[in-house]
């Protein structure tokens, strides 16, 4: 039941013009960063509700990253954890180079280390239930717009290493 909850939460995120963006959501920043040293990224994790299954991301553009505040958490031993983040043409947003990302960058986030295994550009219809599993690998999936083209998604996704 769980994953069929998040599969319709997932499918309903959109980053642009549905994002319920400072419409007062009650979010709370978690104590965990997303950080990419490659790309210089230091992000607060902020947990955010679901309403009428879409992601409600926040507004902040920078130095911050949305994740469900009902998922599991990163370093779970299986199953993924999505995080979301703005993409902005002017370049004021944490996820605008995520599509410079290469297999074998490393993410950190919550204490625990994971390589980017591949990244993809989908078209932003695309419904994204399926970036999420609570089976196989511990993984986590960055999800934003592509800067260049808001038509796309970038969609990177990295598995978790060990030490």
């Amino acid at each position: 039941m769980r994953h069929s909850v998040l599969a319709r939460l997932l499918a309903g995120v959109a980053l642009g013009a549905t994002v319920l963006a400072g419409q007062g959501v009650a979010a709370h920043a978690a104590p965990d960063r997303l950080r990419i040293p490659t790309l210089g990224t230091d992000a607060a994790v902020i947990e955010v509700p679901a309403r009428n299954d879409t992601l409600a991301v926040g507004s902040r553009l920078r130095g911050a990253v949305y994740t469900w505040s009902k998922g599991d958490p990163p370093c779970d031993p299986t199953g993924s954890t999505v995080y979301a983040g703005h993409a902005w043409r002017a370049g004021n947003g944490v996820a605008d180079r995520w599509g410079q990302l290469r297999r074998g960058d490393l993410i950190t986030v919550a204490g625990c280390r994971f390589r980017v295994t591949k990244r993809e550009f989908w078209p932003a219809q695309r419904r994204i239930g399926s970036l999420y599993s609570v089976s196989g690998p511990a993984r986590i999936v960055l999800l934003a717009c592509k800067a260049d083209d808001y038509a796309k998604r970038t969609v990177v996704f990295a598995r978790k290493v060990e030490g």
